[in-house]
This record gives structure tokens, C-alpha cells and sequence, in this order.
């Protein structure tokens, strides 16, 4: 498991196709089996390897990816629903941040999956700024965190949650991109 920065806050990141590394990481965050977690990739080409974009949904990427949006697509038939979340979409982000292209690109060539990119923090609990205080937040679950990559402080507003199937576009949570910017798309 790696503890990693993105552009807002730090995330958590196991093999987003391996069932088993999933399920280590809800074990560690204390949370309920069978909700969706992010997959961070390096491209738009990526989230279309596993995901089917829309026409919609490919403006909405273009236009802010990378960036704090994560955008909810339906999954393609060939991912298997064991990694989706239960109505069949896949959550994706692309971060901006230097560190965490260099993180995915290099887990990428290694594994040929994508990351996943949850908050790295116990379920219902705030997110904390540093390596230090979410390791201290994680207890003894922290064991599980092999790599951590530390580039300091990071407080920044959650991504923007936006679910596009075909042209209907659902704003699931609000952050660091406006909602009117989104519909504006």
C-alpha cells in the first residue's frame, strides 16, 4: 500500500484491479465492503481503457482533467465487476501533481493497472495534512503502509465528484471546482 500526495490531499493507493489488495485497503481505512473507491491513471486515454466515455463526459474530462475532478463513467463490459462500484461505474482521477504523475506512471509500467485514490484516512475521520498525523491517525493499520511518499503538507479541497452517464451529468459532491463550471461544460 502506498501513502502518496495528489494535489489536494494525500491518498491511498493499492492495485485497483486486485480484490484482495482493495479489500486490505477498506480494512485499513475501516471501511464498509463493497463502496466504490477512486483509480488514479496518467491520461484520458487510461480512464477510456476502462471506462466509456460519453461525448459529455469526454468535454468534461478534457476540460479539467488533470485536476481536482473525479469523474464517475460506467465501466467497460470487460472490468470486472468485482472493482466497480455496485451500479457498474469506475471513479477516475488524473492529479496534476508532479509526485503523483510520477507515482502512477511508474505503478503503471509496473503493474498495468491503475492506482486507487481514496483519502488517506480512517473512514468518517478528517483528512490529515502530513505522512506523520495520518500514519498517527491510522494506528496500528499503518503497518500495512509499505511506501510512503512524503512531499510535505497538503491541505487542499477535495475533488469535485461528477457522475456522467451518456449526457445526464450528476454533481455528486461539490470541491474544488464549482458546480456552475461543470454545468457550463
Amino acid at each position: 500500500m502506498i501513502l502518496y500526495p495528489t494535489e489536494t490531499i494525500y491518498a491511498l493507493g493499492v492495485n485497483a484491479l486486485d480484490e484482495t489488495a482493495v479489500a486490505e485497503l477498506f480494512k485499513v481505512k475501516g471501511r464498509a465492503d463493497g463502496k466504490a473507491v477512486s483509480w488514479l491513471v496518467r491520461t484520458i486515454d487510461d480512464v477510456e481503457r476502462y471506462g466509456v466515455l460519453s461525448p459529455r463526459a469526454r468535454r468534461i474530462a478534457e476540460c479539467f482533467l488533470p485536476g481536482p475532478l473525479t469523474l464517475v463513467v460506467p465501466a467497460r463490459a470487460e472490468v470486472s465487476r468485482s472493482v466497480t462500484a455496485s451500479d457498474g461505474t469506475i471513479s477516475f482521477r488524473i492529479s496534476p501533481d508532479p509526485i503523483a504523475q510520477e507515482v502512477i506512471a511508474d505503478f503503471m509500467a509496473q503493474h498495468d493497472a491503475p492506482l486507487t485514490c481514496t483519502s488517506a484516512n480512517k473512514s468518517g475521520e478528517p483528512t490529515e495534512s502530513t505522512p506523520e498525523a495520518i500514519l498517527r491517525q491510522l494506528g496500528e493499520m499503518s503497518a500495512l503502509v509499505d511506501t510512503v511518499v512524503d512531499d510535505g503538507p497538503r491541505s487542499g479541497i477535495a475533488s469535485t465528484v461528477v457522475k456522467v452517464v451518456g449526457d445526464t451529468v450528476e454533481i455528486i459532491r461539490v470541491g474544488a471546482i464549482p458546480a456552475e463550471h461543470i454545468n457550463a461544460t
